[in-house]
């Protein structure tokens, strides 16, 4: 118990660290008409967390989707096309730090991730940063693994906007997978 506590002692108040990954659309109705058939996502980004058993996060990242849409338009017929949006990330999350063993650690967390758009590519459906919605804010929930320096995770990102603002259709929702470094 004696050297635990000890080994507490000496761990630093902060950490910081860099993580990529993807994530995988649990929904793909967007709208009445807007269905998404297939994406790409990639995300990267950097973090700084404050604390000891529960930290602090504030992260600042990218996140760069390929999305295939299928539309319905309004003559009737179905079209299909890519769009790609981009995004900066700003995660603001509480992050505990579980030990296991001296290097491994199980590291579940919880946040709001602001996501403003930055970028929609042109497409055939008119899709643009002008019926898109701009400004996402998304709940974040899941856990990393931490095996020394490497770290591992999945997670559940939940919009409480629409895809698109002026139409019904469900909120996006995710499981993202990552991987990076901590130091």
């Amino acid at each position: 118990m004696t050297a635990t506590i000890v080994s507490a002692q000496k761990e630093k108040w902060y950490q910081v660290g860099f993580k990529i990954g993807t994530q995988f659309p649990i929904v793909h109705n967007y709208s009445d008409v807007d269905y998404l058939t297939g994406t790409r996502t990639v995300h990267f980004g950097g973090y700084f967390r404050a604390g000891k058993y529960v930290f602090g996060e504030i992260g600042f990242g990218y996140q760069y989707f390929k999305n295939r849409f299928k539309v319905t338009l309004p003559d009737g017929s179905v079209a299909d096309d890519l769009v790609e949006n981009r995004y900066l990330v700003i995660p603001v999350k509480a992050v505990g730090d579980v030990r296991i063993t001296k290097k491994i650690s199980f590291m579940p967390q919880v946040g709001i991730s602001y996501q403003p758009l930055l970028k929609v590519t042109e497409n055939d459906f008119g899709y643009s940063k002008e019926n898109i919605e701009k400004h996402w804010v998304l709940l974040t929930a899941g856990f990393d693994m931490r095996f020394g320096y490497i770290t591992v995770g999945v997670d559940y990102r939940y919009s409480f906007q629409h895809f698109f603002p002026n139409k019904d259709g469900q909120k996006p929702q995710y499981i993202g997978i990552s991987a990076g470094v901590i130091f």
